[in-house]
């Protein structure tokens, strides 16, 4: 598919959107993949119901995504009105937009059209407000049907839109009394939807066509994260990144230069004898300061878009991740002052995220007899994906052979599907596919 192809289709899918929202369509769900410009395509759609005069309400995941959206409402449809209700005395951060009041109380909110931007948390406890015309959600996977349905009364109308690969939302309760539910609260709302032969019959269903963040020979190892198909946004051998060929460790230097490419490299460590190390692994922590260091001391260069100049790799454009906050806090400890300016977290925080460069620990580094929390999908899916230009995925080298080796055992309720299995098939996928493609490399 050629970029005006792809741009087509998304101009079609707006125009579809905001003529079934602006009509009888009760229900809008799209399915989009890592990058694609999903806030884009939601803020383009609300803008056209506003200047209809409609009153739309904005559910964000988090406070920092919600003040991301009022950001990018003030810099593109800065001329249409829109406000942020934050929690009760709470203070607008610094920088925030003049053009979006900050309001705290429910009784000052306007009653004219516009946008009303909080976060799915805020609008839960909202009650006896009049209802608005359109519910929108951004990063609609990350928000659970339980949620959507404190939500209820808030509209006669929702639109969706979100990447069916992230995490899904964290229910700090036990679960188990709903596995057989036919509309789970803790199940991601849009998933309920499409999983229920009546909502799904009554809804508006589209999806994005492309990932525009990823490299395009980057896409490929992605896409069986998912169950729809889309095509990459960037060209082949758009995105560039070079290291010079004079430092002193030509192994990382070599490593790094294969991902001019656009592909990801896998890079092992040999599995102790004495056994994996718990949650901190010392020694590959240190090797993923060497990666750093040698990006940023090695006059690396880079171009992340088509028709820029070659640039130096800075500290800010270079991301790591760990499943585990003691890992990440121990490549903190290694990176040191230095590179305080290195963004570390993990793949829960990363989510929405992106930098040019990212190496990440494999979530089954530590991991021999892998649980249901490692196997989820999501958080290899959400490290696999942040990257602009290049993936380093550093591990130990056990893990082709602990999921060749591991058996998936049902453990979830008759009907249900089959996350476990599902789990084991995509990280065995993605293992796979880079070492049929010669992307791993090991270090001893």
């Amino acid at each position: 598919m050629t970029n005006v192809e792809i741009d087509k289709e998304y101009s079609d899918l707006r125009e579809a959107l905001i003529k079934e929202l602006n009509g009888s369509c009760k229900l809008a769900v799209v399915q989009a993949p890592p990058g694609s410009g999903k806030t884009y395509m939601l803020l383009a759609v609300v803008s056209e119901l506003v200047r209809k005069g409609k009153r739309v309400s904005l559910a964000a995941q988090t406070r920092r995504q919600a003040d991301d959206i009022a950001h990018r409402w003030a810099r593109d449809y800065g001329q249409l009105p829109a406000v942020r209700l934050g929690s009760s005395g709470s203070q607008a951060p610094n920088n925030f937009p003049d053009t979006v009041p900050w309001i705290t109380e429910l009784a000052e909110l306007p009653h004219g059209p516009g946008l009303y931007i909080s976060t799915t948390a805020k609008w839960t406890w909202v009650r006896n407000l009049e209802p608005f015309d359109v519910l929108a959600i951004d990063e609609a996977w990350q928000m659970a049907w339980g949620d959507l349905m404190q939500c209820a009364k808030l509209s006669k109308k929702f639109f969706m839109i979100g990447d069916p690969g992230q995490i899904p939302p964290v229910v700090s309760v036990d679960v188990r009394r709903w596995a057989t539910a036919p509309r789970p609260p803790h199940k991601p709302a849009p998933e309920v939807v499409l999983d229920d032969p009546e909502l799904r019959a009554t809804a508006f269903i589209g999806s994005l066509p492309a990932c525009r963040r990823l490299p395009n020979e980057s896409v490929k190892y992605v896409k069986p994260f998912y169950n729809f198909d889309f095509s990459a946004y960037a060209e082949p051998n758009e995105r560039l990144l070079k290291v010079s060929n004079d430092e002193p460790d030509q192994r990382l230097v070599g490593i790094i230069n294969m991902l001019n490419s656009g592909q990801p490299v896998l890079v092992t460590l040999p599995t102790p004898e004495e056994g994996l190390p718990p949650e901190v692994d010392i020694e590959l922590t240190l090797r993923v300061e060497q990666f750093v260091r040698t990006l940023l001391m090695g006059r690396s260069q880079m171009v992340v878009a088509p028709g820029d100049k070659p640039r130096a790799v800075t500290v800010k454009d270079i991301g790591i991740c760990a499943t585990h906050r003691a890992m990440n806090g121990e490549l903190r400890k290694a990176l040191g002052a230095d590179f305080s300016e290195v963004s570390i977290d993990t793949p829960e925080r990363w989510q929405g995220l992106e930098r040019p460069i990212m190496i990440v620990v494999h979530p089954l580094s530590n991991v021999t007899d892998p649980s249901d929390f490692d196997l989820e999908t999501g958080r290899l899916c959400v490290m696999a994906s942040r990257h602009q230009v290049g993936l380093i995925v550093i591990t130990r080298d056990h893990v082709g052979a602990s999921l060749e080796e591991f058996i998936p055992q049902a453990s979830q309720a008759p009907g249900q599907p089959d996350v476990v299995g599902r789990g084991h098939f995509a990280h065995a996928r993605f293992w796979t596919d880079l070492v049929d493609d010669q992307r791993l490399v090991a270090l001893t």
